[in-house]
């Protein structure tokens, strides 16, 4: 049986590029944001559950989820989210669940789950590390990366876990703020002190 490292962090503080480097490193990673994407393509369960509550106007003209618009529904309305969630959760659950499955012969697979915490997939993973970064640099990356207001940004970066929260949770908190390499070399001293 595998052993699990749940991966989380804040909404951009370098959870994907920690991620990408695990997947470097030779580690499966099962990304839950590939996971709730899977369970909304296009002719599936989970986009006919979404559009009957929201309507059509979360769809593009394709008929493909438009994740902007839904998003712009559900950060400024915690009743719509926590809709949302009801919806998504159980098909996100079961799709991680069945990747998991797939990976059982690896000594340790990386679950990468941004409501890791939230979710309570904390419960099923043996080791735990968030990515942290001090919340002026969240925002502005916030800011930068989604080309998102500065009220906008703050209100998805209140929708999660606070840092501290998040972090009481975890075995090592990986500080993101500095270079890449910098961010590397504490991920590969923690991975160097675990038994797998």
């Amino acid at each position: 049986m595998s052993k699990i490292l749940g991966l989380t962090g804040g909404i951009a503080c370098g959870k994907s590029t920690i991620s990408a480097y695990l997947k470097e490193f030779g580690l499966p990673v099962i990304d839950a944001d590939e996971c709730s994407r899977a369970v909304v393509e296009k002719g599936s369960i989970g986009l006919e559950k979404l559009t009957e509550i929201f309507g059509n106007k979360i769809l593009k003209n394709d008929g493909t989820l438009n994740r902007k618009a839904l998003g712009q529904i559900v950060f400024s309305n915690s009743e719509q989210l926590s809709l949302l969630n009801s919806v998504m959760e159980p098909l996100i659950r079961e799709e991680i669940s069945r990747r998991l499955n797939q990976e059982n012969n690896a000594d340790l697979v990386v679950l990468d789950a941004p409501l890791l915490i939230e979710q309570h997939y904390d419960k099923i993973c043996n080791f735990i590390m968030t990515i942290d970064v001090p919340k002026k640099i969240q925002l502005e990356r916030l800011i930068e990366r989604d080309k998102l207001s500065e009220d906008e940004a703050k209100s998805r970066i209140e929708s999660q876990l606070s840092s501290r929260e998040r972090n009481g949770f975890a075995d090592v908190v990986i500080d993101s703020s500095g270079t890449v390499e910098q961010t590397r070399k504490q991920v590969i001293k923690w991975l160097k002190t675990i038994n797998v």
